[in-house]
């Protein structure tokens, strides 16, 4: 009985100086009851626990920011939203018990899409490089229409950044 105290107090203080770390996680909404979220995530379904301590925030996509949050309700979450959960992932990293709900709703995100398309058309050009000049910071488009190609040279100013954007 000695040696079963003693492995016991050894197994208590070796567990108890390990700090139990917050996790975040995002995903998309599978479903959603008054006490639990289905996230589907990187590495699969996560059971998403909720309690009346639960705080649920809303994230627009123009600032996506945790300081931007403003205050949201349960109700506001539906299927295809995205979220981003914390708390204390179980030991089978199967539920969240979650201490704050971060929410992007799937509408909020097709609005801000319509919108970037909508600037993609009126304020940008689709075309193939025909060349660029290091020196003069210059790049030139070859931009093809119904009767003709036009070269449009765009001039960038020197803190300008190039990025190139996956295909669809």
């Amino acid at each position: 009985t000695i040696i079963t105290l003693l492995a016991v107090a050894a197994f208590a203080v070796a567990g108890f100086g390990q700090a139990v770390k917050p996790s975040a996680l995002t995903g998309d909404v599978v479903s959603v009851s008054d006490s639990k979220i289905v996230l589907k995530t990187k590495d699969g379904d996560l059971d998403v626990t909720l309690s009346g301590t639960t705080e649920y925030k809303r994230v627009q996509p123009e600032t996506p920011t945790l300081k931007s949050a403003v205050p949201a309700a349960l109700t506001d979450i539906g299927v295809g939203d995205k979220l981003l959960v914390t708390g204390i992932l179980s030991e089978d990293k199967m539920t969240l018990p979650a201490r704050a709900v971060y929410l992007m709703t799937k509408s909020d995100i097709a609005k801000k899409q319509a919108k970037d398309v909508e600037r993609w058309a009126t304020r940008g050009i689709s075309g193939r490089v025909a060349s660029v000049n290091t020196a003069t910071n210059q790049v030139t488009i070859e931009v093809r229409g119904l009767m003709n190609t036009t070269n449009v040279v765009v001039s960038a100013k020197p803190e300008a950044e190039f990025k190139r954007y996956a295909p669809n």
